[in-house]
């Protein structure tokens, strides 16, 4: 019995694996996400180098079929690119109080 729950185990996290398994899809929209929010940060002039860089990068192990490769940048660029952002929204709110008053 104690075999069997063992195995059940085993083959549930299995399953679980291959459920979040990456595909180029969701590479492909993790990337379109990072450029969207690189875009949005960009018009408030908050736009980092950095993140565009990481796309670039993930764009190009996507390319190569390093699929491991690209999910890490692309994640990596949609956080640089969410940070951009939210820096932006900050940015707006506090100048303010950095600006000297005459």
């Amino acid at each position: 019995m104690k075999r069997f729950i063992a195995l059940s185990s085993m083959l549930f996290v299995c399953l679980l694996a291959q459920a979040n398994q990456l595909t180029m899809e969701s590479v492909s929209e993790q990337i379109l996400q990072a450029e969207s929010l690189h875009q949005k940060a960009r018009t408030v002039g908050h736009g980092w180098v950095i993140t565009l860089k990481l796309i670039e990068q993930a764009k190009a192990a996507l390319a190569d079929d390093q699929l491991i490769k690209a999910d890490e940048l692309s994640k990596r660029a949609l956080g640089t690119a969410l940070a951009s952002v939210t820096q932006s929204i900050k940015e707006k709110r506090v100048w303010r109080s950095r600006k000297p008053s005459s």
